[in-house]
């Protein structure tokens, strides 16, 4: 039974690989039928314009001027809502580049204050406009699990973790520091924040719920993470 009908709303998701519903299944990368946000279309009985996109970066998203695209298109009788699940691809690293020179301060795909900007002002540009904008935050990531199922498998492992100096944790410490820019950012503006990070840390067997990769949701951690964005939503006065 549904909780409540959302009508005369529309939801548009600015969002990565997760939102977009992205799972490995035996070894191989594909869309989730029963991702999360296919369940939260059919538990509120909704179309949601999900512009997700595997490896999307916040940075992509304003260089490819998909907010004004977006703000210049949308129905402006109806109550519009954008959801932005972006900063996981931002903060990491061309493990490529960083391993052909591990001694280097490498960067990461976006820097932490050209995050920090680039969010406030795409914030900033939706409510200009009359925009509900909530901000969520970052799937945790397994360090572990990205090291030795993906990153190993494109880069020299041992130069990887040169540049890392020997602490795998590194990789996450450095995604923990784009998600409290977002929650800095939703702070700040005054935006709804779904902390589902919080979610999944709070669980002991977390990493249950996530694919080999140790950065995408599995089929078991997408359906939870449907049941905890609704649990969020419900407390907001849309």
């Amino acid at each position: 039974m549904k909780i409540r009908e959302i009508n005369n709303i529309n939801i548009t998701i600015f969002g990565d690989s997760i939102p977009k519903g992205i799972v490995y299944l035996d070894d191989k990368i594909q869309i989730a039928e029963n991702c999360t946000v296919n369940i939260l279309e059919s538990f509120y009985n909704i179309k949601i314009n999900n512009k997700s996109a595997y490896g999307q970066t916040l940075i992509r998203i304003v260089e490819r001027q998909e907010i004004e695209k977006y703000i210049s298109s949308f129905n402006i009788s109806n109550k519009n809502v954008v959801f932005m699940c972006v900063g996981g691809n931002d903060s990491d690293y061309n493990w490529k580049e960083v391993e052909k020179s591990p001694e280097q301060n490498h960067c990461s795909k976006t820097s932490i204050s050209e995050f920090a900007e680039t969010i406030e002002k795409t914030v900033l540009k939706l409510k200009n406009n009359n925009v509900e904008v909530f901000l969520c935050t970052l799937v945790p990531i397994d360090s572990n699990r990205y090291m030795e199922n993906m990153i190993s498998k494109i880069a020299n492992p041992e130069k990887i973790m040169a540049f890392l100096n020997n602490d795998v944790t590194n990789i996450s410490r450095h995604q923990e520091l784009f998600n409290n820019e977002i929650i800095k950012c939703a702070i700040k503006h005054n935006c709804p924040l779904l902390d589902i990070r919080s979610k999944f840390l709070m669980k002991r067997d977390y990493l249950d719920y996530y694919c080999i990769d140790g950065v995408h949701p599995n089929l078991k951690g997408q359906k939870f993470l449907a049941e905890k964005i609704v649990e969020d939503i419900e407390k907001i006065d849309f």
